[in-house]
């Protein structure tokens, strides 16, 4: 049976001081999100996304349909209602989504042809199981488990083999956004969070450390070789929990937190919010951009670019979308203002991404209190204005 696609997307005027254009994706009066999730979300063309689409403010919780958005042709295909899993998995810039049915399958379709392929006929572990990242080669896909013993588990799945196996567990890592290094697969990033457990019934456990709060730290593909990032107290403020690989340089970037009250950078770092840093040493760049106060971090296929929103007037306010060349520490403006709320429901967070080809960044905003997915289109004298 095909797959119908419905025309929604439609022009918006371009930002009056940058010059980009916007597109908004979505239209049906429901809340719509690009997923996130430290991902890209992008058809290896760049001409497709996926949108997740649900009646709640965070449609990356079941059930939500998923959906197929063409940016070229502004039209959306429906390939999954009901969906059953907790957000969906990829490989970023592969076009290749992973999710739940509520058959209890474990499915992936392609972006592309929209094919589906049944991958596990009787998904084995419980509702509360969250779908993560998938290795560059497609074969694993890697999820994060709660148990009684109050270890958070990474389980890595092998879709080939249709075996699973725990790689990794450790009780701070409850929120553990493992995300494999996009380019090779060699490591998989995850959050820890100091100072708090959680188990199956998600009970909530304090656990004693001198230094509470987020950082980040690396295993290899395998959940060996730990390796532990350098920032976090003591050593800088906390990470807002944002984190990214960049490119295949083995490089690794995260985004820090703020003095909420006066809105002022942390003193031991005054140029900027957006560490940059190699898993086990001890070295830490900053991006210098002391102007903005960057959230949510994503960066580019290539590895030369990052768009991250910014909180630089405080919430509720204009968010930016900023856009950076790590190599030249240029930045400027995408848009002014992404039109995002920021508040507390996940389709008021901009979420903003690169799709592969670098030419859209993809986002949520709720400008008229309803989530929908936009794409901003990024001129190439934009990007080259940074080199």
């Amino acid at each position: 049976m095909p797959i119908p696609w419905i025309g929604e997307g439609f022009d918006y005027p371009v930002d009056p001081e940058t010059g980009v254009r916007v597109t908004r994706m979505t239209t049906t009066l429901k809340h719509h999100v690009n997923v996130y999730c430290e991902h890209s979300y992008s058809s290896p063309d760049g001409k497709r996304i996926a949108i997740l689409r649900s009646p709640n403010a965070d449609p990356r919780l079941p059930p939500f349909d998923l959906l197929v958005g063409d940016i070229e042709k502004l039209k959306l295909s429906v390939i999954e209602q009901d969906v059953a899993s907790i957000v969906v998995a990829t490989a970023s810039w592969t076009g290749w989504i992973y999710y739940i049915t509520n058959r209890n399958e474990l499915m992936r379709v392609n972006m592309m042809t929209l094919e589906k392929e049944v991958l596990f006929t009787h998904w084995p572990f419980s509702p509360d199981f969250i779908l993560h990242t998938v290795s560059p080669d497609l074969r694993y896909l890697v999820g994060q488990l709660a148990q009684a013993s109050y270890d958070t588990a990474l389980v890595r799945i092998d879709v080939v083999e249709k075996t699973w196996k725990i790689i990794f567990e450790h009780p701070e890592i409850s929120n553990a956004h493992p995300l494999y290094n996009p380019i090779n697969g060699e490591d998989i990033a995850m959050l820890v969070i100091r100072g708090t457990k959680v188990n199956h019934w998600n009970d909530y456990l304090p656990v004693e450390t001198p230094h509470p709060g987020p950082t980040h730290w690396v295993v290899n593909k395998n959940g060996g070789n730990l390796r532990k990032l350098p920032w976090g107290e003591p050593r800088s403020p906390n990470p807002t929990g944002h984190s990214q690989w960049i490119g295949d340089t083995g490089l690794y970037a995260t985004t820090l937190t703020w003095n909420y009250d006066t809105w002022e950078l942390d003193p031991r770092f005054p140029g900027g919010n957006l560490l940059i840093a190699k898993p086990g040493e001890k070295e830490i760049k900053v991006f210098p951009c002391s102007e903005h106060r960057f959230n949510h971090i994503a960066t580019s296929k290539c590895g030369r670019y990052f768009v991250c929103d910014s909180y630089w007037k405080r919430i509720p306010g204009p968010i930016p979308l900023v856009v950076g060349n790590f190599q030249t520490g240029k930045s400027r403006m995408l848009l002014t203002d992404c039109k995002a709320q920021g508040g507390a429901s996940a389709c008021s967070h901009p979420h903003a991404y690169f799709t592969a080809d670098n030419r859209n960044v993809i986002y949520n905003a709720d400008p008229f209190m309803v989530g929908h997915v936009w794409a901003a289109r990024v001129p190439e004298s934009f990007l080259r204005s940074l080199d």
